[in-house]
């Protein structure tokens, strides 16, 4: 972004910092017991560009966006750090476990470097999560990347190392959202749980994929457009079942790409559809081991 009219701010230890107007707003220092907060009016739009920031907190989250239409946080070409150690603190009725905390739409590029660490989950919008570019490296407890509406990404590199899923778009409340769609960037996941679940629709267009976890993929409808998947799983590799009732059709869908499933012994399936499954162009791998 145009730098010449935002405000710096240096971190400091034990000392926050409150964002209430819109604007651009540059991040440096290093700092121990610090959060960013934006309470902005809700029609205020707020980017937080990271220029060699390192914030290490105990319970709170590093940034935390309570309210303004939507925050960016950007990336400068540098290498910036976002640790919680402890177990987090609620604000009130809300639970801030994420280390990048947003209770509005997110976006977050750039051309830099994000290490995100966390005790719970790494980065969670409470809306939608867009990436445009960037390097993340998340290591979590929890979900590395999780949001209520949707997850969009068309560039990064990311390197995850999660407890539960690595992508995750779910809202309890209301079951027809949560959607994920990825159509380039580099995804090296190892999750506890699912390397990406959604609760609607999950399509693939384009990327590389490495994903570790117990299953792949996993949706109501999964579509492959493109790209290159290859998926370790000890359960599924792709999953499509029943979560939404916005949806009626459920499918595993494969349209290109390449695809290479290997699936861990026991009952274990490579492709595992509880509806359809559509193969009409790519080239499929799938090993099994009974």
């Amino acid at each position: 972004p145009d730098l010449s009219d935002a405000e710096t701010i240096s971190v400091s230890d034990g000392q926050d910092v409150t964002i209430s107007t819109g604007g651009i707003y540059v991040l440096k220092g290093t700092a121990a017991g610090a959060t960013i907060t934006v309470d902005a009016p809700d029609n205020a739009k707020v980017q937080l560009v990271l220029c060699g920031v390192s914030i290490t907190n105990e319970d709170f989250p590093c940034i935390y966006v309570k309210e303004c239409e939507k925050c960016f946080v950007t990336t400068t070409d540098s290498e910036n750090t976002l640790k919680v150690t402890g177990e987090f603190t609620a604000d009130g009725d809300t639970n801030t476990g994420a280390t990048i905390f947003s209770k509005s739409d997110l976006v977050l590029n750039g051309v830099g470097t994000r290490a995100v660490s966390s005790t719970d989950n790494g980065i969670v919008s409470k809306g939608g999560l867009k990436v445009t570019g960037g390097t993340y490296v998340i290591d979590c407890e929890e979900d590395a990347l999780d949001a209520h509406d949707y997850i969009y990404i068309c560039d990064g590199t990311f390197t995850i190392d999660s407890g539960k899923d690595g992508l995750h778009s779910e809202y309890d409340e209301d079951n027809t959202v949560g959607e994920i769609e990825i159509s380039g960037g580099t995804l090296d996941i190892a999750a506890g749980d699912d390397g990406i679940q959604a609760t609607t629709t999950l399509t693939i267009n384009g990327g590389t994929f490495d994903i570790s976890a117990v299953e792949g993929l996993e949706a109501t409808q999964v579509t492959i457009n493109g790209g290159d998947v290859t998926i370790s799983a000890s359960d599924d590799g792709i999953n499509a079942s029943q979560k939404t009732t916005a949806l009626t059709d459920i499918f595993i869908k494969v349209n290109g790409g390449t695809i290479d499933v290997t699936m861990g012994s026991g009952d274990t399936d490579g492709f595992d559809s509880n509806g359809s499954i559509y193969i009409y162009g790519g080239t499929v791998s799938v090993t099994g081991q009974s």
